[in-house]
């Protein structure tokens, strides 16, 4: 798959595709990018379109070729030459390993500088994504910050972010700023004739997270279910609201592959999308569940954090 087909795959994103176009060709002497946008917006697909780009070692005005030895290896996602750095740990930072090494990162046990200390194996270059790069201590930042300022000829780096602004301005001043914009409501729904408009209210707009929601829409449906069921709801049944919300809570968790306490937190942040959108509950159900959301990611216990945020918002 050349990068033009990969582009065309997506919605929306018409700005950041042109740029990523631009950017896949073989003259381009940019070494570092900073694509940022909504979370699901298209950020990461986006980052791995240009990344095969950069790997590929016959582009094209395509882009890569999709046929060469870096382009295959690239498709089982087998390429030597390519590495993802994600923040680590429960607080999800990048710490100062997973740039110089030392100390090392367990998470992330290949760093970048190490990385980028060797000549490619099968492309043009090594490239590095680094995921939600707005996650970084000030010892990784600083680090980071040296790579930047002097890069190594074969190598090339990828930002991607959803807090744009938490980025030192150093490093945005640094990269080849792209904006990764939602696609209209029209185009996404033209786009997936098969979504129900609860889909669209948790998606938010964002292509990936419309996806997500749609390889398996179950726990998203009975959320949006128990979510319509609140204004009708009393005190008395938030022990029963809990159970359930617990119950879909663990089904996100065997389906996006997290731990209890972020799907937790997830289902949280969903249902507080909904009832922000509904105009039959009350207002001030949504800081409720702000405050719940936040008491998880503490390691609050999900019964007594739940049960007593259905406790606040029911009559």
């Amino acid at each position: 798959m050349t990068t033009l087909d990969r582009l065309e795959t997506m919605s929306g994103l018409e700005g950041a595709k042109r740029a990523v176009l631009g950017l896949a060709q073989p003259d381009s002497a940019v070494h570092a990018v900073l694509l940022y946008g909504a979370p699901g917006g298209g950020t990461t697909a986006l980052a791995g379109a240009l990344a095969q780009a950069w790997l590929c070692r016959q582009p094209g005005p395509n882009g890569a070729c999709g046929e060469c030895q870096s382009c295959r290896a690239y498709e089982r996602e087998k390429n030597a030459d390519l590495l993802h750095l994600t923040p680590s740990g429960p607080s999800r930072i990048f710490k100062q390993g997973a740039i110089t090494g030392e100390p090392l990162d367990e998470e992330n046990p290949t760093a970048l500088k190490p990385f980028f200390r060797t000549m490619p194996i099968f492309g043009r270059h090594k490239v590095a994504i680094l995921h939600d790069a707005d996650r970084m201590q000030g010892g990784a930042a600083n680090a980071l910050l040296k790579t930047l300022e002097e890069p190594f000829p074969h190598a090339k780096l990828i930002l991607t972010t959803t807090s744009v602004g938490s980025l030192l301005p150093t490093i945005r001043s640094r990269c080849l700023s792209v904006a990764c914009s939602l696609p209209d409501a029209d185009a996404l729904k033209a786009a997936h004739p098969e979504a129900m408009p609860e889909d669209f209210v948790f998606a938010e707009g964002a292509p990936g997270r419309l996806e997500e929601i749609l390889r398996d829409p179950a726990p998203y449906r009975d959320l949006a279910a128990l979510a319509r069921s609140l204004p009708k709801r009393r005190r008395a049944e938030a022990l029963v609201l809990t159970e359930s919300l617990r119950g879909i809570a663990e089904r996100l968790e065997k389906t996006k592959g997290c731990n209890a306490r972020t799907a937790n937190a997830e289902v949280l942040s969903l249902l507080a999308t909904w009832v922000a959108r509904d105009p039959d509950a009350n207002p001030r159900w949504t800081s409720v569940l702000a405050d719940a959301h936040r008491r998880i990611l503490q390691n609050g216990s999900a019964v007594v954090v739940l049960d007593s945020a259905f406790a606040k918002m029911l009559r």
